[in-house]
Formats: structure tokens, C-alpha cells, sequence
């Protein structure tokens, strides 16, 4: 069975110079290798997109970095 082992993001900058960040896809970790899944690709993309580990399904706070996605 294959398990998420990063979330594929991309950075986009909104009114003001907020940051958001949109999940396009995994990277799967299967028993042959990683294997990536786009769910969506963005109007515009420069082609960048950062990885980040998935956060814990609990709902205990955490202290995150300012380069993390916010979910």
C-alpha cells in the first residue's frame, strides 16, 4: 500500500503580500519507489512547487515554521 509521504504546495501572494499556500498533490512512497500525483496544476504556474511533510491528523496545536503551508 502506498503511503503519503509529502504534500506537494505551491506559494502564491494575495492582497497585501499575504502568502497562501495550494495543495496540488502528493508524493507517494510505494514498495517500487516515489511516485508523484497532481491533482491540479495552477493557471500562470512558474513550474516551482515546495514539498512538505503531511502535519499529524490530531488536534493538538503545533508550533510551525513561517515556510509551512498552514494546514
Amino acid at each position: 500500500m502506498a503511503k503519503v509521504r509529502y504534500e506537494v504546495v505551491v506559494k502564491r501572494e494575495g492582497k497585501e503580500g499575504k502568502v497562501f499556500w495550494n495543495k496540488i498533490g502528493v508524493v507517494l512512497q510505494t514498495e517500487k519507489g516515489f511516485s508523484l500525483k497532481l491533482e491540479s496544476v495552477p493557471v500562470g504556474w512558474d513550474g516551482w512547487a515546495s514539498l512538505f511533510e503531511p502535519k499529524p491528523k490530531n488536534d493538538a496545536p503545533q508550533q510551525k515554521p513561517e515556510d509551512s503551508p498552514p494546514w
